[in-house]
């Protein structure tokens, strides 16, 4: 996982579990490969937090398969998907909230 000046190792980890939540309750007979933290993009995490009115913005980037059966139509059957991004955002000490995800 890329080092972050922005967030600790433990802001970061909250993140990963936020986003294995909903790739879990969302991503029907996908199986999520990795996921970590794809380093500190400064402006582009003020643009998100911003757009979200919120005060603090992270980005993770994910691969996973796609199963040959039964997950969303958007998803290609049988496909493997990288640099996946997640959009979380956050008021300063508060929770991650995931907005947004896709390439």
């Amino acid at each position: 996982m890329e080092q972050s000046e922005l967030y600790t190792e433990k802001e970061i980890e909250a993140a990963i579990l936020v986003v294995q939540d909903y790739f879990d309750h969302h991503f029907n007979s996908c199986k999520l490969l990795t996921i970590g933290y794809s380093g500190d993009n400064e402006k582009e995490f003020d643009e998100w937090a911003e757009h979200y009115g919120a005060e603090e913005a992270i980005i993770l980037t994910s691969s996973f398969k796609v199963a040959a059966e039964g997950a969303e139509p958007t998803l290609e059957p049988n496909s493997t998907h990288t640099d996946w991004k997640w959009i979380l955002v956050r008021n300063v000490g508060g929770k991650w909230e995931h907005k947004g995800h896709g390439y």
